[in-house]
């Protein structure tokens, strides 16, 4: 851990200054995430799953060359745990789940109006619901997208984002509420937002 900040440091604090900037978007930022099924239910159970819902958060972002950056994403989704078997569905919980993520981001064209990128990083997951203890876990996230910016220093970015979160409860003999007895939460992210860029 030590060597990677070294590492994280010296790209940093290395790159020419010319080369440097720094990008936000803010609260605009939006977008969607679909519906995550659980792998594990009961024989009576036809399907159980965290309902997909509107995402929303911002971002920051630091380039330490034209193509080479780091970001940090903090996102807030609002969804519900719902099951389905023969008789209908249900809706068991209300639960948020937020993330908070670390990426590098490596993007082409820089200077150009269009700018294509991809990123990989880690962070976590934080569950929480009213009347449940509240639950953070380890999560890993890696998508792309485009940058359009019609004017120098503004644009929008839109991305797609795979962003599944560690439970390391596939073996557990009970389920807690927010480890559904699987190994991971699959979820992916379509989104869009403001680019401010200086």
């Amino acid at each position: 851990m030590t060597r990677l900040l070294a590492v994280a440091s010296l790209l940093l604090f290395a790159a020419p200054a010319a080369s440097q900037s720094f990008e936000i978007s803010p609260f605009l930022s939006a977008g969607y995430t679909p519906a995550s099924s659980i792998d594990k239910t009961a024989p009576a159970v036809q399907d159980l799953e965290i309902s997909g819902g509107f995402t929303w958060g911002a971002q920051a972002g630091h380039f330490v060359t034209d193509h080479l950056g780091f970001e940090v994403l903090w996102a807030q989704q609002r969804t519900n745990v719902t099951l389905t078997s023969a008789t209908g569905s249900a809706r068991l919980l209300d639960m948020k789940a937020g993330q908070l993520l670390g990426d590098v981001v490596y993007e082409w064209a820089a200077g150009a109006h269009v700018r294509p990128f991809v990123f990989g990083g880690a962070g976590a997951t934080h569950f929480s619901a009213d009347e449940l203890q509240s639950e953070t876990k380890f999560a890993w996230t890696v998508g792309g997208g485009v940058k359009w910016f019609p004017a120098p220093k503004v644009g929008v970015r839109g991305h797609l984002r795979y962003k599944p979160t560690r439970l390391n409860d596939e073996d557990s003999s009970v389920c807690d509420p927010f480890g559904f007895c699987q190994s991971s939460l699959p979820q992916v992210e379509i989104a869009a937002g403001l680019v401010v860029r200086f």
